[in-house]
């Protein structure tokens, strides 16, 4: 599904009331959750006498509580009562081999009896899972490994300022890069601003310009605003929040193009996109080549303390754990980065990606399940609709972030809206099913009994509607 046709069904989608779950029926899913799972009822309340609010998790449901997970196991999570639920959140997209791969477990387990989790000093595992990186990104010559996607969107922030000698980043309205207190204005909705900065001095943010997507205009506009001040631009490969918004056809080299004339860097948020859209990421999947690129959870294969920034020699480079003499320098550090357990996981995660075809399997799953999803849409006579990129699913049933929050009342339809998919998503959940408000990764465990379960659950929701 293109550009075109993907933003002409949102837009027909948010110009329609989001059809809402009745009273009475709602109540009915949350006491049948509630009979499921008492025992996660009970760690709750002891999660909540020593944890703020009860839940550390960006992703994990929270209504009525948080569930609390036993077991992983290919594409299924099962929680500590034993229900079973067949898992699109995949932690956020880092599960492509599905939960508990044995073949990269066995081998970091290995690498832990022999070395220790830790010992803080330089290991061949850095230099092998760099290696593999780079073979695969074309535009990677260095990579340098940080302790999760967040903290190398940070130091990438503070690597392009220190290489180009420039101040300003442009970052695309509605766009996810962690939540460092630079990138916490306009995330998740086009136009929310500092919504969700709480705690952060509005100075913090002065250096951080916000266009919209696809804008081209804009874009070069505020390249103009602040003519050789510009340090980078960030992007998402596939549009805000892995696509949810997706970017026209030829955006990339035509952004590329902006950055090249006004002496920018243009940096990839891979966080999500590398190794879902292929071994070499967004960057070969659209024959782009960006200056830097940000790498997540992905890369480790849900192994902790997973990030890295990787890019052009000589921009890379431009790192320093040391005290320098001079010259251009960015200081990184972090006891944790680049740690023997992490690289190791993260070779032994690409050897695997390589051997098994498990990014094509996950692809080509994910393709049956939207086929599935839009024949029933389209039985059901809705104006719902699945497409993807790869294994990166998408499932629209209210498009929240295609409304326009500077429309009257904008922001609480946006709300009114969510709170729709979070009742869907709690039917989901009830039926065995985990999403993320429709947005979802696939990975290569996930099967057509799979497949078949997820339409069945849907086609539910839809039964429940007003």
């Amino acid at each position: 599904m293109n550009y075109g046709e993907i933003r002409e069904r949102l837009e027909r989608l948010a110009a329609q009331p989001a059809r809402d779950i009745p009273d009475e029926k709602i109540s009915r899913v949350y006491e049948e959750i509630k009979a499921k799972t008492p025992g996660s009822a009970a760690l709750f309340e002891r999660a909540k006498k020593v944890i703020p609010q009860g839940v550390e998790h960006m992703l994990s449901p929270t209504d009525p509580y948080p569930f609390f997970i036993e077991r992983g196991e290919g594409s299924k999570l099962t929680d500590v009562d034993g229900n079973v639920y067949v898992d699109y959140i995949l932690c956020g997209g880092p599960i492509i081999l599905g939960h508990n791969p044995p073949r990269v477990n066995e081998r970091v387990m290995e690498v832990l009896r022999r070395k220790g989790p830790l010992h803080g000093l330089c290991d061949e595992y850095e230099i092998l899972a760099a290696e593999k990186i780079i073979q695969h990104m074309p535009a990677v010559e260095r990579v340098r490994f940080f302790q999760s996607g967040t903290e190398a969107d940070m130091a990438a922030a503070r690597l392009v300022r220190a290489y180009t000698g420039k101040t300003k980043i442009i970052k695309f309205r509605g766009t996810y890069h962690g939540w460092a207190d630079q990138f916490v204005t306009d995330m998740w909705v086009p136009g929310s601003g500092p919504l969700l900065g709480g705690g952060i001095p509005p100075e913090y943010r002065a250096h951080t310009l916000l266009v919209y997507q696809n804008d081209l205009d804009g874009l070069e506009k505020a390249f103009q605003e602040h003519r050789d001040d510009v340090a980078a631009v960030f992007v998402e490969p596939v549009g805000a929040e892995s696509g949810s918004l997706p970017l026209t056809e030829g955006f990339h080299q035509e952004v590329r193009r902006l950055c090249d004339r006004y002496g920018a860097l243009y940096v990839f948020d891979e966080v999500v996109t590398a190794f879902r859209l292929g071994l070499g990421g967004a960057q070969a999947y659209y024959k782009i080549e960006p200056d830097l690129t940000i790498l997540g959870k992905i890369i480790m294969g849900g192994y902790p303390s997973c990030g890295a920034v990787g890019g052009k020699a000589e921009i890379v480079d431009t790192f320093s754990s040391a005290i320098a003499a001079g010259g251009r320098t960015a200081f990184a550090a972090g006891t944790l980065a680049a740690n023997v357990l992490s690289t190791a996981a993260c070779y032994f995660t690409i050897v695997e990606l390589e051997d098994s075809g498990a990014i094509e399997k996950a692809a080509q799953t994910t393709d049956r399940l939207v086929a599935e999803l839009n024949a029933l849409f389209t039985a059901r006579e809705t104006d719902y609709f699945a497409y993807n990129f790869a294994s990166i699913l998408h499932v629209e049933t209210a498009a929240p972030m295609a409304y326009r929050i500077d429309a009257p009342g904008g922001l609480q339809e946006i709300i009114r809206r969510k709170d729709c998919l979070e009742k869907y998503a709690l039917i989901l959940r009830n039926e065995g099913i985990l999403s993320l408000l429709g947005k979802g990764l696939v990975s290569a465990a996930h099967t057509d009994e799979d497949i078949a379960a997820t339409v069945a659950a849907y086609e539910k929701v839809i039964d429940m509607m007003e």
